[in-house]
């Protein structure tokens, strides 16, 4: 139906018009009037630029050159307001003479804007990337687009009539019934899918449904399936979580998927009424290895003992990395912690055999501890922990073994975390203190020496026994830093005794396992004669025999630059470790130091006897001298040095004094003598 109507006469002057017109030229008022000349009403579009860019007189010329000829016809126009219409024009004649030209301008803006929109829907229906399907209101396919053929291998026709739901793949949880409902229900439904190809196979895909209702009934009428292949996108997820949920050097399970599996598994075992046992295998020498050989060799290791636990464990156990040397092994649905210890200990064999690793043959041991669920802990975080607790109570056990988790352990524990943290802070408050036991030539009882011992005097526990403390010290790293306060300590104070008027003695001071894997250890001791100026021969340094053969090669190279810097050397404990009689002839020390253990019975145990007396022989063999110490009683002295023992050391002579009372003890006997 036009809006605007006008009516020009023979000489182009507007006669008839109406207000359609007026808006469709989009003129100013007053400007249509009777009379008014088509050129001038034409200039006013011209210079709006409703006719284009060019020249405006001519083309106010050429336009109204046109109209003049006063000819039929239709012309679609476009203003510069995006209006469009269609302007059509007819001769105008009064008894078959030519009278004017009648026009009308039909507005067309609404149509041309829907046929745009539904040209460019069409476009995107056959252009774009996502399936797209339309159904009726039974979800019977009405049409596919090309992405959707691309994506499941259908062409339209094999498609059209048949139910949307026969290329979806539902879960069990999922019914076709359900899933109707529900998207007629709510209008729209989102979520993932697993669609069907032709081909049989099935991928994921991202769906949309909308639901579209018939504007009279309100029922709904069609249903609008958008698709997505999210294929690459899951695989892309899947890598993702794998990485976040794996130990990039062994491919196992790390800590995250560690407690993600006790999440799946302990609300499951709550309701069946299942035991799940708990393993917390940790690689006895590790660090060692690590340290001397390079960690290239220690990743490799670290390979292998993740093969070798996993061939050993059943289909639905599952090891994990948690970091470093630590590994659990969760074993659920066994029956008695008997199940378990059988686990633990085809563990222990399977990591019994060499391992070689970069051309080195390796040797190391898992100790492991055991918990199990609920006996041990209602959840993931307490099981685990325990686990942990009994670890290391495997560890204190002696290693290569497996020990299960008590109450008592847990109260052990306690008391061990509660030592360190008042440890950790002895040395800055001044808790802990030397006191020192003399040492005396075996023949004549002449004093040649004392061995510095710590004792820790806590401001609300009393004195803390060397028992609890130090093996916490070792375990936790702190001795080092007791350690090195007790060699630069004891050669300050012998130095002190020294410029008393002391005759010179020599100062033992106890070197632990850590201290001496620092690389910076010589040089600590350096420091300690430097800043205290007492004479390198005068210290004495006790190194275990477990210490030095944890790592046999590189003690040599340390115990040699400690000699030449002119310290005395000692292997403390001897018999109590497993040190080879080839490496014994290495060491270049001054003392064998036979333990206590040998010394308590042996005037009535002939093994202790033996070895005793075997050390002695031993080590005058080597060129060394030989102390005993616990030395309590007149025969234990009479055998020892009745058989060549050099020197002793034990409460049949003195028990350990403090500072002030030993420098009496020795000015004495010096003077005595």
């Amino acid at each position: 139906m036009p809006q605007g109507i006008s009516v020009f006469d023979d000489r182009l002057c507007l006669r008839v018009w109406n207000q359609g017109f007026i808006d469709a030229l989009e003129l100013p008022a007053g400007v249509a009037h009777d009379g008014a000349h088509y050129s001038d009403l034409i200039r006013i579009q011209v210079e709006r630029g409703d006719y284009g860019p060019d020249e405006v007189e001519g083309q106010v010329a050429s336009l109204t050159a046109q109209a003049a000829k006063f000819e039929a016809g239709q012309v679609e126009r476009c203003l510069a307001n995006g209006r469009s219409y269609v302007v059509d024009s007819e001769p105008l004649t009064i008894d078959q003479k030519l009278a004017g030209i009648i026009t009308t301008y039909t507005d067309i803006s609404e149509q041309r804007a829907s046929a745009e929109r539904e040209q460019l829907a069409q476009k995107v229906y056959t252009h774009t990337p996502a399936g797209i399907i339309f159904t009726d209101e039974a979800h019977r396919i009405l049409s596919i687009n090309p992405a959707t053929t691309q994506m499941t291998g259908y062409d339209a026709f094999e498609l059209v009539g048949q139910t949307v739901f026969g290329l979806i793949d539902l879960s069990e949880e999922q019914s076709q019934e359900a899933f109707e409902k529900d998207i007629a229900e709510h209008a729209s439904w989102q979520g993932e899918l697993e669609l069907t190809r032709k081909g049989g196979d099935s991928f994921p895909a991202g769906t949309r449904v909308n639901r579209v209702d018939d504007p009279q009934s309100g029922l709904p009428a069609h249903y609008v399936w958008i698709l997505a292949d999210i294929t690459e996108r899951k695989r892309s997820e899947e890598r993702m979580r794998h990485i976040a949920q794996h130990d990039a050097l062994t491919g196992l399970p790390n800590r995250m998927a560690l407690l993600i599996r006790l999440g799946q598994l302990l609300p499951e075992a709550r309701r069946h009424g299942w035991k799940i046992a708990m393993m917390f295998l940790d690689l006895d020498r590790f660090k060692i290895i690590n340290d001397t050989l390079g960690h290239q060799v220690g990743d490799e290791l670290l390979r292998e003992v993740a093969c070798r636990l996993s061939s050993v464990v059943r289909e639905t156990d599952f090891v994990a990395r948690l970091g470093g040397d630590e590994f659990v092994i969760i074993l659920p649905g066994i029956n008695s912690a008997a199940d378990a210890a059988i686990a633990a200990n085809k563990a222990i064999v399977a990591l019994s055999s060499t391992i070689e690793a970069i051309g080195h043959e390796l040797h190391t041991s898992p100790s492991i501890g055991i918990s199990l669920f609920p006996d041990d802990g209602a959840d993931a975080d307490t099981v685990l922990k325990n686990a942990d607790t009994a670890m290391y109570h495997a560890k204190s056990a002696g290693r290569n073994n497996f020990q299960f988790f008590s109450a008592e352990m847990n109260r052990i524990t306690s008391e061990r975390l509660s030592i360190e943290h008042k440890l950790r802070h002895a040395i800055a408050r001044n808790e802990l203190a030397l006191c020192f036991q003399p040492q005396f030539r075996a023949n004549d009882n002449r004093p040649t020496g004392v061995e510095a011992l710590i004792r820790w005097h806590h401001p609300t526990e009393g004195m803390i026994s060397p028992d609890r403390f130090i093996p916490v010290a070792e375990e936790t790293g702190i001795i080092v830093e007791i350690g090195d306060w007790v060699l630069a300590s004891a050669c300050r104070e012998l130095k002190r005794w020294l410029d008393a008027g002391l005759e010179p003695i020599r100062m033992a001071v106890n070197v632990s396992a850590r201290q001496l894997r620092r690389r910076d250890f010589c040089e600590t001791v350096a420091n300690a004669l430097i800043v205290s100026g007492l004479p390198a021969d005068l210290l004495e340094l006790e190194i275990t025999e477990s210490s030095v053969m944890e790592n046999p090669q590189e003690a040599v190279l340390i115990l040699e630059r400690l000699g030449r810097m002119g310290v005395t050397l000692a292997i403390d404990d001897f018999g109590t470790g497993y040190s080879s009689l080839a490496y014994l002839k290495l060491f270049p020390i001054d003392h064998l130091k036979i333990d206590r253990s040998f010394v308590a019975d042996i005037e009535t145990d002939l093994n202790d006897r033996a070895i005793a007396f075997g050390t002695i022989a031993l080590a005058h063999s080597l060129g060394l001298r030989v102390i005993a110490e616990g030395v309590e009683t007149e025969d234990q002295l009479d055998l020892l040095r009745g058989n060549g023992c050099d020197e002793v050391q034990g409460y049949l002579f003195s028990k350990p004094l403090s500072s002030a009372a030993v420098f009496a003890f020795l000015h004495a006997r010096a003077q005595a003598e």
